[in-house]
């Protein structure tokens, strides 16, 4: 197994298991909750975040927000996964430096169950 830790963070359990799936050979972490995700990286260490951007209560920005905020002056990667239009709406995000990585819904193979 690789150790790299990994957080994936959706509220379509569909995306998860097709994100478990496919990094089963990694230290992966799944939370369907932004909010159980915002506790969960108070307690742990994560190397890749890969966080929807369309979520409940707290969306993807507002959670990349926090973890640069809770990871500042620590090494990580961040990637963005959104249905909602292409990369220019959020290139003010990606110049922040609140992700480095875009990946656009739907996933392949990742639909709701």
């Amino acid at each position: 197994m690789n150790n790299t830790r990994i957080l994936a963070v959706d509220d379509e359990p569909g995306v998860l298991k097709f994100i478990t799936e496919n990094l089963r050979h990694y230290n992966l972490t799944t939370e369907i909750s932004a909010m159980k995700a915002l506790e969960i990286i108070q307690n742990e260490v994560f190397d890749i975040f890969i966080v929807d951007y369309q979520m409940p209560l707290v969306n993807g920005i507002e959670l990349l927000e926090e973890i640069k905020r809770i990871y500042l002056g620590k090494h990580y990667m961040s990637i963005l996964c959104t249905a909602y239009g292409t990369i220019h709406l959020f290139k003010a995000e990606l110049v922040e430096g609140l992700y480095e990585f875009y990946l656009e819904k739907p996933i392949a193979g990742a639909m709701s169950k």
